[in-house]
């Protein structure tokens, strides 16, 4: 075999993939095609699949790094756009793609993963109407989760000191925006099962983009909010925004406002019902007495030897004792209901949000401009710290890191 260039394996498959590897047009390729023989490997989390349309088919893998990143799980069948570098695996010879992005074709990842988890969660009796806690009538504690400087907040509490005022309101500030969003919605919705322990809750934020409300998607706070002990109420965006919290939750409400109508009864209306029985309470026995009086009056007009004056007198007197003991009922009656809403008011104003807050929030002002962060002033700035019943004017002397801790 003189005079001929002999190749081993390794060198032609080397040679193939410096060829295909250094070729720029097959790198970062859009390829479309339909997915089969997926694989998500348990240990590695690699995917394994390949891609295939009417007239060829290719192998394809997708490392872990990238393959986290994506929002749903693909599945056989299912019509794909991959963003990928054909190069080749020597090992084997054959042409492969790795794949570093997959999307859907004609469908959002974000809705198809949605949808995925959606029936995931459903097939597992999550959403099952069996497994919904009942709401509780008369709350003494409504615990909130969503951000403290929203307008959801204001919207339930203006809802709730309107409707319900003796509650007490339990809020468990969170970001509604950024990644780790979900991390702190699963935590609040713990501390407020576990630790505060209100008679029910509302989670959620007021209207956003998809971007903003996808956070409320998440599998690991969905299974938070079915294994809560506390019914929850889920209000997130508007009234034709949906998503997983709102499936799982105990009661979906088409807004804030809306959850905090739910979780609250109306002491006005209350009122008129409690005011509604007494007098029909006074109604009754003024009858009944009426109708004794009607008997006695036929008796005593009776000519009869077996009605003397005698017995006329002693049915007279028992009727005068029922007629002061029924009185003497509907009049304790009335008072009880009296002096229980006479409490109940006193409570009412001694945990009224308004004078909580009050007592609780002033406001920092740099330069007569307000400010939300130590990072926003440096020592030997001057600022005014703003309470309900004055303000104190001061000095940044000195800096620190941490602060506290929702």
């Amino acid at each position: 075999m003189a005079g001929f260039n002999i190749l081993t394996v390794t060198q032609i498959t080397s040679y193939l993939k410096s060829y295909i590897d250094e070729n720029k047009k097959l790198s970062g390729i859009y390829i479309k095609g339909e997915i089969t023989d997926f694989k998500a490997n348990f240990y590695s989390g690699h995917f394994y699949f390949s891609l295939k349309d009417a007239g060829a088919e290719i192998n394809c893998v997708m490392f872990r790094s990238y393959a986290e990143r994506i929002r749903f799980m693909p599945e056989n069948g299912m019509s794909v756009i991959v963003r990928c570098d054909l190069s080749v695996y020597q090992k084997a010879c054959s042409c492969q793609l790795y794949v570093y992005d997959i999307q859907p074709e004609g469908i959002g990842s974000k809705h198809l993963a949605f949808e995925q988890l959606k029936a995931k969660l459903e097939s597992e009796g999550l959403f099952d109407a069996q497994n919904k806690k009942a709401l509780p009538k008369y709350p003494e504690k409504i615990g909130v989760v969503t951000s403290g400087s929203g307008a959801a907040l204001q919207d339930i509490i203006n809802v709730l000191t309107r409707r319900w005022p003796v509650a007490e309101i339990m809020l468990t500030p969170v970001s509604v925006q950024g990644e780790d969003v979900p991390a702190q919605l699963l935590r609040a919705i713990q501390k407020q099962d576990n630790e505060i322990r209100p008679d029910v809750i509302i989670i959620g934020r007021g209207g956003g983009s998809s971007e903003d409300l996808s956070a409320f998607n998440d599998e690991a706070l969905a299974r938070a909010i079915f294994a809560c002990e506390t019914p929850i109420i889920s209000a997130v965006g508007h009234e034709t925004d949906f998503s997983i919290c709102d499936f799982v939750a105990d009661m979906r409400a088409p807004t804030p406002s809306a959850a905090a109508e739910l979780a609250s009864p109306d002491i006005n209306a209350l009122r008129q019902n409690i005011d509604g029985n007494m007098e029909w309470m006074r109604d009754f026995i003024r009858r009944k007495c009426d109708k004794y009086a009607e008997i006695l009056d036929k008796f005593a007009s009776v000519k009869s030897e077996s009605f003397t004056d005698s017995f006329i007198n002693k049915r007279q007197q028992k009727l005068d004792s029922a007629k002061e003991k029924l009185d003497y009922i509907g009049k304790n009656i009335v008072l009880n209901k009296e002096i229980r809403f006479s409490v109940a008011l006193a409570k009412l104003d001694s945990n009224n949000p308004a004078k909580i807050l009050k007592r609780s929030i002033c406001r920092v002002e740099l330069y007569g401009k307000p400010i939300k962060s130590a990072a926003e002033a440096k020592s030997g700035d001057k600022i005014d710290i703003i309470f309900s019943d004055g303000v104190l004017r001061a000095t940044v002397d000195e800096k620190t890191e941490g602060g506290f801790d929702f």
